[in-house]
């Protein structure tokens, strides 16, 4: 018997009658009272009935208004909008029954990263329609946030809880703008939630229907990041937030929807109403705009499963959000329009599983009868791959026939897609069914997902990549909204934001976010493992720990498979489906850093139990089974790589075998002879292939560096540092080579004087005085010169000898740089050595044109260039077009100098000749300046002072802003100019690098009118106060001018 309604009571039980409805359960509370789902027993159907609160109806007045507005809320018909039926009243107690919806509130479906674009669209459309028909018939709603949109199973979205709603009297005003002005119920009073209120309502000002589009937008905003677009650690704050900060951009976190999105949420949750969307009708009409869009259609897709019948299918229910992929989405599907079978490939934790739910969740609205989904992880005999199949479909086996007959005839004629998952431990079984299903079954296709490719017939490999990842080598990772552009830190972001909703990207924590991403090498298992763990850690003490990646990494999800619960146990998996030998050249492997070639692994690798002829086949195998990665590189540079989770998986189980200490011996013996090879190879005509070798290699170099010096080994240390430096001088590693090369001088058992120490020693001062030390390089250059004199070595004796010139050269010691010079001269023309002799003659020619006298200094160059050109020296041979282009350039000759700047330029590029670039582009710079190409000069003077900088060329960044200086002379800004030429000759005096006197000259030249603009008492003021600038300030006005 049903329970009668009692006064006072506050929850109502099921199966108590109010009126004529029988209550069957409580829904929720909405902002004037509680929901309960109802039966109408009168009609049969289901009702939704809301008790007003006793506070909202306490005083009479506020009652009968609020009633009547509930009645006004009434009659409002339209299909996104929840029907009121009645407003009625029992035994004392107001109610408003209402329509019963099914569904799920867009709260709660925003919750873990947002909803998908093409639903959002959706929702945001029908949503705003229903705001536009209330606002028609004179009713704002007040409190539009997610928990007050419903959307049901077939994705229709409809309004609830007008009941703060609030009338307008000028109703005939809001069909054009829908900007009447309401009075609130009480003055002054704010109505709706914090979170979702416009400036104006936080305010307790006025309302009128511009303030639910603001609303809206923060409520499109949540639904599309799954974050609140306002927030703070109080009330108080929120409600600064939403008046006074704009709202990050949503692309920050979702970087794949369209950027007219972004414009369309910041006009609809603009401060000032008036700069809003003038109607709800407006904000419609621009989404509407969004989903005709072709860009909009080729980024979406389709609604959630839970928010339409897409068709039969099994596919397991995501409770995570899918974060990118989107163009590996549509790739997969591409593949199918000529393959039937398609296998996504990848090392564990890659994705493939999630991908291949994905995809077939996009493909369902192809496939009539349906998608499939059969896991076979946990099967361990191959033979019951034909009876998981039929099981998922549904398929009886039949006495005395195959069962693979019994399943192509139930396929044959439907179109379906079947997904088979894990399939890499029983492969050849799945080939197998695979190839018989799709030879009688027409229309069927199949997805797989394994760690190696199947082998079977018509079978289409699609070696699945690792999510996006930031650049760590560049200062853009300190920002949020950079960092955010990549895949693997949304997913990290996202994950990180469900095991701890206060998470955020922030500019302080990006750059820990980036470096964790790019470490763990966009493999997404292991990034929502790290992520998880931010509930306990700050991201920079994950970071930290990750030099244990393997016990830091560990508590997924208990429902998830075991092997997808630790990083661990994910790589363990494809490790024990290896074989022995397999597994032994795996872990070998992982002494190379930053990735190796066929070649080094033939030369590392075999050790009797593993034959040289084997590695080929191994390697190859290792590919297949996405645990070895090939990379891309150029032509005659094939290289392999293993991610750093593999490399750290490998190298523990190498140390565990007691094994590692040998084949680290055996890749510093590699690594040595490859450095020594390439040293005379540099200033040969394959230098530039040689200095992109060792570009590759340059991990692995620097790992066999660390070794020598970890084992003690200081003739291997020498020997390795005195072969690179070179190497490291034309790639702009100067602070590294400088540093590395001191290291090796420094180790116990290194002052033996040997030739090894003194190509040390050499090397060493070459990287001191390019960036400024000079004394460091004299003493340096004084012990090498010492020993190849104790030792008879003349070319160790003439290599000091010509780098103590150039030390005296720079700082305009010219006298003593040419007396230098010509000793070295004299030695290396008795050695014979051609690359020594036109080196010198170039250094000859430095000191002539510095000395005034650009006709023999010229000559020098031109015999300079001369010789590298038939040897093939080409850094050299741009080194020497330097110099006939300052000197065409002291002449006059601009196009003779622009000539033999872009000749050399063009050399020093293909070399990736870092200071020799900046160099040409400083004199590039100066020509454009002279031909008053001013918009040109400063591109190239900008660039030029970028990489000074970034080299560590002290004379360079000298350079750089005094040929700034003349730019800014040049285009009349007379005061920068002196200004910046007092900075660069402060920045001389202190690092002791006089400028020559030929371009003091042109210096000089240039700042004339400049001088002549301020006057001469005006022009020393301002260069004294460029003297007082400071070499960083001076750099950043520099940069600003240019």
């Amino acid at each position: 018997m049903p329970l009668a309604y009692s006064p006072g009571v506050t929850t109502l039980q099921s199966g108590t009658l109010l009126s004529h409805y029988r209550i069957e359960g409580k829904l929720g509370e909405g902002g004037m009272g509680e929901v309960y789902r109802a039966i109408d027993t009168k009609l049969d159907r289901p009702v939704a009935v809301k008790l007003l609160s006793s506070s909202a109806t306490q005083d009479q007045e506020a009652r009968q208004r609020l009633l009547q507005e509930a009645r006004s809320a009434a009659s409002l018909n339209h299909p996104n909008i929840v029907t009121i039926y009645s407003v009625d009243q029992a035994d004392g107690q107001d109610f408003i029954v209402m329509e019963y919806v099914e569904g799920d509130t867009l709260r709660v479906l925003s919750h873990g990263g947002g909803v998908d674009s093409s639903a959002w669209v959706e929702i945001g459309v029908q949503v705003a329609d229903a705001l536009a028909a209330a606002h028609a018939l004179g009713l704002i709603h007040r409190d539009i946030k997610p928990a007050n949109i419903l959307v049901t199973k077939h994705g229709v979205a409809k309004v609830l809880d007008f009941g703060l709603a609030k009338q307008t009297s000028a109703l005939e005003d809001l069909g054009a703008g829908d900007t009447t002005v309401v009075a609130l119920t009480a003055p002054g009073l704010i109505v709706g939630t914090i979170a979702y209120m416009s400036p104006e309502q936080a305010r307790g000002q006025p309302l009128d229907a511009r303030s639910d589009i603001f609303s809206l937008g923060s409520t499109l905003y949540e639904a599309l990041t799954g974050r609140p677009a306002f927030t703070g650690e109080s009330a108080l704050e929120t409600m600064h937030a939403i008046a006074a900060k704009d709202a990050t951009p949503p692309s920050v976190f979702r970087p794949e929807i369209p950027s007219d999105i972004d414009l369309i949420l910041a006009r609809a949750m603009a401060k000032d109403r008036d700069e809003r969307y003038q109607s709800s009708r407006d904000l419609a009409d621009a989404l509407r705009g969004l989903r005709a869009s072709a860009e909009h259609v080729t980024s979406t897709v389709v609604l959630p499963r839970h928010l339409a019948d897409r068709g039969p299918n099994n596919l397991p229910s995501q409770l995570t959000s899918f974060i990118g992929r989107r163009r590996e989405r549509a790739e997969v599907r591409r593949l199918f329009g000529s393959a039937r079978i398609v296998t996504l490939s990848g090392t564990g934790g890659s994705g493939k599983t999630r991908i291949a739910i994905q995809v077939a969740m996009d493909m369902l609205t192809d496939q009539p009868e349906g998608a499939w989904f059969v896991e076979l992880e946990t099967l361990d005999d191959p033979t019951f791959v034909p009876q998981s199949v039929a099981s998922v479909l549904g398929v009886q086996e039949e006495p005395g026939r195959p069962l693979l007959a019994t399943l192509s005839e139930y396929i044959v004629a439907k179109q379906m897609l079947i997904v088979l998952d894990n399939c890499e431990h029983v492969a050849a079984a799945v080939a197998a069914l695979a190839e018989g299903l799709l030879k009688a079954c027409p229309h069927l296709r199949i997805l797989t997902t394994s760690r190696e490719p199947l082998g079977s017939r018509g079978e289409m490999v699609w070696r699945v990549p690792m999510l996006s990842v930031p650049d760590i080598h560049t200062s853009a990772i300190r920002t949020k909204e950079v960092v955010a552009r990549y895949e693997a830190v949304r997913l990290f972001v996202d994950r990180a934001a469900a095991a701890d909703p206060s998470f955020q990207l922030t500019d302080k924590n990006s750059s820990a976010v980036a470096q964790i991403c790019h470490r763990l090498d966009g493999i997404p298992l292991a990034i929502e493992l790290a992520a998880v763990r931010v509930k306990v850690l700050p991201v920079e003490k994950i970071l930290a720990r990750l030099e244990d990646r393997f016990q830091l990494l560990t508590g997924g999800s208990r429902t998830a498979l075991p092997r997808q619960q630790t990083l661990r146990a994910a790589v363990d998996w494809s490790y024990d489906l290896l074989t022995p030998k397999e597994r032994i050249l795996l872990c070998r492997v992982s002494v190379f850093a930053g990735g190796f070639t066929l070649e080094a692994a033939e030369g590392v690798c075999p050790n009797g139990d593993v034959s040289n002829a084997e590695v080929l086949d191994l390697v190859s195998a290792l590919v297949d089974k996405s645990l070895v990665v090939p990379e891309e590189a150029e032509e005659g540079f094939g290289r392999y790589r293993l991610l750093e989770t593999i490399r750290d998986y490998g190298a523990e189980k190498l140390r565990a075998a007691a094994k590692g200490a040998a084949v680290a011996e055996r890749h510093g013996a590699y690594y040595m002879a490859l450095a020594e090879t390439a040293e005379p190879e540099l200033r040969g005509p394959e230098q530039a292939l040689w200095l992109k070798r060792l570009e590759y290699d340059h991990d692995n170099l620097r790992s066999t560096i660390r070794g020598f010096m970890g084992r003690g080994e200081p003739s291997g240390a020498l020997r390795i540092t005195g072969a690179l430096w070179r190497f490291w001088y034309v790639h702009g590693y100067w602070e590294e080579g400088r540093k590395r090369l001191g290291e090796a001088l420094a180790m116990t058992g290194a002052m033996e004087r040997t030739v090894a120490r003194a190509k040390a020693l050499y090397g060493a001062a070459v990287l001191a005085r390019v960036q400024g030390g000079f004394a460091a390089a004299q003493s340096l250059l004084q012990e090498s010169l010492g020993i190849g004199r104790e030792l008879g070595v003349k070319g160790a004796v003439a290599d000091a000898l010509y780098e103590l010139g150039n030390v005296a050269n720079h700082q305009e010691d010219l006298p003593a740089a040419r007396g230098l010079y010509r000793q070295a001269l004299e030695l290396r023309r008795e050695l014979h050595d051609r690359p020594g002799i036109a080196l010198t003659s170039h250094g000859l020619g430095v000191v002539a044109y510095a000395m005034g006298d650009p006709l023999a200094a010229r000559a020098l160059y031109e015999e300079a260039v001369r010789i590298q050109h038939e040897l093939g020296n080409l850094r050299s041979e741009a080194a020497g077009l330097n110099g006939l282009g300052d000197v065409a350039l002291y002449q006059g000759d601009l196009a003779a100098a622009r000539e033999y700047q872009n000749r050399s330029l063009a050399i020093q590029r293909d070399l990736g000749d870092k200071s020799g670039i900046a160099f040409s582009l400083r004199l590039l710079g100066r020509i454009a300046v002279r031909e008053g190409e001013l918009a040109g000069a400063r591109g190239l003077l900008a660039e030029s002072l970028e990489i000074f900088k970034e080299v560590g060329d002290t004379g360079g960044v000298a350079d750089a802003i005094e040929a700034i200086a003349e730019l800014s002379a040049a285009a009349g800004d007379a005061e920068r100019a002196i200004r910046l030429a007092g900075a660069a000759a402060a920045h001389r005096e202190a690092i002791n690098v006089p400028l020559s006197r030929p371009d003091m000259e042109q210096l000089e030249r240039s700042l004339a009118v400049a001088r002549a603009t301020l006057g001469k008492g005006a022009a020393e003021k301002v260069f004294s106060a460029g003297r007082a600038l400071g070499l960083d300030r001076a750099m950043v006005e520099a940069a600003s001018a240019a």
